[in-house]
C-alpha cells in the first residue's frame, strides 16, 4: 500500500466565523461592509508587485482581520444587548418604578425597584452607544482600506511604506477603539 504525502492545508481564516446573516439587519451593513473593505485590501495587496510594499501590506493585513473582528464582536454584543433588554422589559420596568412612587410604596421596595431601573437604562444606553458607533467606526476601517489604496498606488515606494507605517498606527487605534465599545458595554453592572 502506497501512502500518499498531504497537501499542506491553508490555515484556517479568522473570519470564516463572521456572517453577516447571523445578525439582525440593524447591524449586517456594518460588518457586511467591513468585509468588503478587508476584501478590497487583499485585492490590493495582491496586486502590488512583489517587493517591500507588497510586504508591508502583507503585514498590515492581521490588523485589517482585527479590525474586521472588532466590528463582527461588536456587532454580536449589540445583539446580546438587545437580547437581555427584551428579557427585562424596559417598559415594564420603568412603570413598576412610576407605579411605587406615585402609590406611596414603601422605601424597601422602591429602592430595588430604582436600582433596577437604573441598571437597565446604563444597559438601553450603551445599545445607544453601541448603535450610533459601530457604523462610524465601520467607515473608518473602509476609509482606512481606501487611503491604503491611495497611498500604494500614488505614492513612491519609500513615501508609501512611510505613510502606511502611519496607518498601521491608525488601524491599531481603530481595532482598540470598536473593542473598547464592546468591553465598555460587557463590563456593565
Amino acid at each position: 500500500m502506497a501512502f500518499r504525502r498531504r497537501r499542506p492545508s491553508a490555515p484556517p481564516d479568522a473570519l470564516d466565523a463572521v456572517d453577516p446573516g447571523l445578525v439582525p439587519p440593524a447591524y449586517r451593513g456594518p460588518v457586511t461592509d467591513a468585509l468588503a473593505a478587508r476584501r478590497q485590501f487583499a485585492e490590493l495587496a495582491a496586486s502590488v508587485r512583489s517587493g517591500p510594499l507588497q510586504e508591508r501590506l502583507q503585514e498590515l493585513s492581521p490588523r485589517v482581520d482585527a479590525g474586521v473582528l472588532a466590528v463582527w464582536g461588536t456587532a454580536r454584543h449589540a445583539v446580546e444587548l438587545e437580547r437581555v433588554l427584551a428579557t427585562l422589559d424596559p417598559e415594564r420596568v420603568t412603570d413598576d418604578l412610576k407605579r411605587a412612587r406615585r402609590d406611596g410604596t414603601a422605601p424597601d421596595v422602591v429602592e430595588p425597584l430604582a436600582a433596577r431601573f437604573a441598571s437597565v437604562q446604563r444597559l438601553l444606553n450603551a445599545l445607544d452607544e453601541v448603535r450610533g458607533q459601530l457604523p462610524v467606526l465601520e467607515a473608518r476601517l473602509g476609509t482606512a482600506v481606501a487611503r491604503t489604496a491611495e497611498l500604494t498606488l500614488t505614492s513612491s515606494v519609500a513615501s508609501a511604506r512611510a505613510e502606511l507605517d502611519a496607518m498601521a498606527g491608525e488601524l491599531d487605534a481603530l481595532t482598540t477603539e470598536l473593542s473598547a465599545l464592546g468591553a465598555a458595554t460587557a463590563d456593565l453592572p
